[in-house]
This record gives structure tokens, sequence and C-alpha cells, in this order.
């Protein structure tokens, strides 16, 4: 009784809510460099606005599409752009987006953990 207790009672370990850093995917690599192509694809599509919260439902679609116009040399350029992003950093532009977009939010979490 008192182990079934201590087993369902113990403290969990608790996971950081951020990931500090994320995979380059072929799928990243192309929504980075045909952007604008996308977001005027959902807007034509479906009607939603950049940034509106009904607009991330038809993201997937929208990019996946994008994906299946590319020919298989723009693919495995792709795919080999996101290799070097893994393995070097990607480039100063998509940098400065990541920190515009989750800056505030790292900083506020680095400081309630010091």
């Amino acid at each position: 009784m008192y182990k079934t207790w201590l087993f369902n009672n113990k403290k969990k370990e608790r996971k950081d809510m951020i990931k500090y850093g994320r995979k380059g995917t072929p799928r990243m690599v192309i929504y980075q460099q045909n952007q604008e192509e996308v977001l005027k694809r959902i807007e034509d599509e479906s009607r939603a606005k950049p940034g509106a919260p009904g607009m991330f439902k038809h993201y997937q679609v929208a990019v996946k599409r994008v994906m299946t116009e590319l020919d298989e040399d723009e693919l495995e350029k792709a795919k080999e752009t996101a290799e070097e992003w893994l393995n070097n950093s990607p480039p100063p532009e998509v940098q400065a987006q990541v920190a515009r977009k989750k800056g505030l939010a790292y900083m506020e979490h680095f400081l309630k953990e010091m």
C-alpha cells in the first residue's frame, strides 16, 4: 500500500516548455525560401490573413502544395541546405526572424530559471 502511494506521488522531473534549438528540415528550408508564396496561397485559398488564428490550419497544406510543385533538383538542394543549416547555422536573416518571433519568450524563461 505504501509502495503504491509513494510510486504514484513521487516528484516528477519538470521539462522545459521552451526548446532552445530546432532541427533544420527540408520543409523548413522550403518555407523560409518561399515564405511569401506560402502566405499568399493561404490568403488566396482560405481568405485567412497571415498571423490570424485561422491561418494555421491551412499552413501545412499550403507548404505541402509548394513542395509538390518543386522538381527533384530543388528538393535535393533544400535537403542539402537543411543539412548545412544543421551543421553550421542558418543564415543571419533566418536567425533574426527567429529572434524576433521567440526572443522575448526565451529571455523571460531564462530570467525565471535564474
